[in-house]
């Protein structure tokens, strides 16, 4: 897991959504997380929530997920993105 594309997902997340109780629901779900190092997982449950809901992100970042993920992706994490891709 790439921590800096992480936290930049986050924080562009948060830019796009700031009105959005649904996403900083889910957004404080995912900071929980990775204040016990599980960023990976804070991540996966982020995107399945937003797929869940049927809520697009844009493309950045879906970049920036993928690249997060990038450093050794399993095929979920794989799976997540392209879904995420189809919004």
């Amino acid at each position: 897991m790439k921590k800096e594309q992480y936290e930049k997902f986050i924080i562009k997340l948060k830019k796009q959504f700031s009105d959005n109780k649904i996403v900083n629901d889910f957004i404080f779900d995912a900071e929980e997380l990775e204040k016990y190092g599980e960023m990976r997982i804070a991540l996966e449950n982020l995107l399945e929530n937003l797929i869940d809901n049927e809520i697009a992100i844009s493309k950045e970042l879906v970049s920036l997920a993928e690249e997060a993920f990038s450093d050794n992706p399993s095929n979920y994490d794989r799976q997540l993105v392209m879904e995420i891709k189809q919004f």
